[in-house]
């Protein structure tokens, strides 16, 4: 019984100092206060247990995908692996067991103002957990391999933590490189308990094995702009990033102020005056956070920018929080859509602010000079007073799946731009008379009581077949479309009543999960049918994947000439399009993507939200 009892007071204590040793601190206590940049995954274990159930994962293990990923497997192990194990000994597959805990890589300033001496720091924090052991076999056998290969290893403790560093560009090292032309760059890297900790400079590294050992010192988490993010946005995600752009606000403006010094160039835009203008020193931070959930995948993207401080660029984003429902007239097959309630006249006014602040009167010259041209066909036409001021606050667009499989249908497929306003027809009447400045004649026609205006486009792209802009005014909207097929289903559908989009399965529900429509903008896409024309296309026509890049980029086609059939062969020996199954076969695995923004006093955030397949939902 006493043996009993002894043994049991063992395996508790073991189990005690096993559990603290495992319980690595999350990256923010781990990394110092003057952080720029993180990108963190707090649980790989995590990760790789909900990616094996996402509809990517199952999707690539389908029987049906089989023949296309076998090829691509076989193709990085005898191209890729085999060849890096081959020049250095190392099996990837071995390493990659080494993400059990978090894996973090971060940015820090050290001290840098935009000179190379000293340049920012990069740090790496990778918990093996249960498999420390295996890292200290890895790492040793790491810098064997090092040595090995002629490269001399330094050693340094690290609070008494033995570290290994190695110099990246040994040419600095040595002084061959010209003094001072190129930074002096090295990496070290040791293992604290289970953790792998890697870093350019011993002063991050201290901070972080530190903070490992409990050591009471300043934190990220602890600085506030990093806090109010992580409080919003980084909760029970698996995967977020952070950018402090404060002080990198600071060091573009030296930077950029420096060099336009060294230019000795006159310059009626100041540095300091275009990055304020465009008020990049009114934004603090940007932060995402992603999370898979049982019902589907989120993500948050905010940009941090106080009311008080925010202008330029980050003004234009001002969104009125005001209903951005899908209207009854968009038609169910749309495969895309979005609205927005911006404020066309604050629009206007806050780019005219920004402009006049870089180059005082500069917008005001340009209008002047439309107006002259415009002047010549209506003296009576004055483009502020008719366009500018006629400005409502909805902006509506929506696309519809390509009409065939042809390069030119995939890249432009039927859409429609809708510009709201209270007072529309003198809207169209004047955006109808700045069109008219083109070489090309404007053509009308009579459609359903309405005037259809029509613009042939300047052929820039050099494909051979200029398109067309094609605008009409009706229920409250200037509506703008590249087809007139897709104008005219606008113009008919207050009689033709269309099946709504509005009432696409699962749309209502998915909204709701972003707090519904009311913020201002909305959007969402029909990720099955969207994808299904290309998937089915490329399949059928493996060759189509450039024939797509070159349609859009003509010169590109030029400049690959002959030696894009050679490209191509070598792509289809990794990828085979060919191999791919019917996309009807695997649509189950695909859904439908919606997505929010909302602006408040701190800043403005961008939502999505991608719902589990229904087929897929258990």
């Amino acid at each position: 019984m006493k043996m009993y009892r002894h043994g049991f007071v063992a395996a508790f204590l073991a189990a005690c100092l096993w559990g603290g040793a495992a319980a690595t601190p999350p990256a923010p206590q781990l990394l110092p206060p003057d952080t720029l940049a993180l990108l963190s995954m707090p649980d790989w274990s995590q990760i790789r247990s909900s990616a094996a159930t996402s509809p990517v994962q199952l999707l690539w293990n389908d029987p049906l995908m089989r023949p296309f990923r076998d090829k691509l497997v076989k193709k990085l192990e005898t191209e890729v692996f085999a060849k890096l194990e081959k020049d250095t000994g190392i099996k990837l597959a071995e390493y990659a067991e080494l993400l059990q805990g978090q894996l973090s890589l971060a940015i820090t300033r050290n001290g840098w103002t935009g000179t190379p001496d000293p340049l920012p720091g990069l740090v790496l924090i990778l918990d093996a957990r249960d498999k420390a052991p295996v890292l200290t076999a890895k790492l040793t056998d790491l810098r064997k391999r090092i040595t090995d290969a002629g490269q001399t290893l330094k050693t340094e403790k690290v609070r008494d933590i033995e570290f290994t560093r190695l110099t990246l560009n040994p040419d600095a090292e040595s002084g061959a490189a010209e003094a001072g032309s190129v930074p002096k760059l090295s990496l070290a890297f040791g293992q604290v308990g289970s953790v792998l900790v890697a870093g350019m400079h011993t002063r991050d590294l201290e901070r972080v094995v530190g903070r490992l050992g409990g050591a009471g010192m300043p934190h990220l988490g602890e600085e506030a702009a990093f806090a109010a993010d992580q409080q919003a946005f980084f909760r029970d995600t698996q995967v977020y990033g952070w950018i402090h752009f404060a002080p990198l606000a600071e060091v573009l403006t030296k930077i950029a102020t420096t060099a336009a010094g060294a230019a000795g160039e006159d310059s009626p835009v100041q540095p300091d005056k275009l990055i304020g203008a465009l008020g990049l020193k009114g934004l603090k931070t940007l932060a995402f956070g992603a999370r898979d959930t049982a019902e589907g995948s989120l993500v948050d993207l905010n940009l941090n920018a106080p009311s008080a401080e925010r202008k330029g660029l980050l003004k234009l984003l001002t969104t009125e929080a005001k209903d951005a429902g899908i209207p009854a007239f968009v038609p169910a097959d749309a495969v895309a859509f979005w609205r927005w309630r911006l404020d066309g006249k604050k629009l206007w006014a806050t780019l005219e602010g920004m402009m006049n602040e870089i180059q005082p009167g500069i917008l005001d010259f340009v209008v002047a000079q439309l107006d002259a041209g415009l002047k010549e066909r209506d003296p009576n036409l004055d483009f502020k007073r008719s366009f500018i001021l006629n400005l409502g606050d909805d902006l509506i667009g929506y696309q519809k799946a390509p009409k065939s499989a042809e390069p030119k249908d995939l890249l432009s497929q039927p859409s429609l731009f809708l510009l709201g306003s209270a007072n529309v027809d003198p809207l169209l009447s004047a955006l109808r008379s700045a069109l008219a400045l083109f070489p090309t004649p404007i053509k009308d026609r009579e459609f359903l009581g309405r005037r259809i205006y029509t613009l042939t486009l300047p052929d820039l792209t050099g494909s051979g077949s200029p398109s067309e802009l094609h605008l009409a005014a009706s229920g409250g909207y200037l509506a703008i479309a590249g087809e007139a097929s897709t104008l005219e289903e606008y113009l008919r559908s207050s009689d033709t009543k269309p099946k709504p989009l509005a009432e696409t399965p699962g749309l209502r529900e998915a909204a709701q999960k972003l707090g519904g429509t009311g913020s201002g903008l909305f959007g969402f896409q029909n990720d099955a049918e969207q994808l299904r024309p290309y998937w089915d296309a490329v399949r059928a026509n493996p060759g189509l994947f450039f024939g797509l890049a070159t349609a859009q980029n003509p010169a590109l086609g030029e400049a690959l000439g002959e030696d894009q059939k050679e490209l191509e062969q070598k792509v289809a020996e990794w990828v085979d399009f060919a191999l791919l199954p019917e996309f009807s076969k695997v649509a189950k695995y695909f859904h439908l993507t919606v997505y929010t923004g909302t602006m408040s006093s701190g800043g403005y955030t961008l939502r999505t939200f991608t719902p589990l397949p229904p087929q897929l939902r258990r």
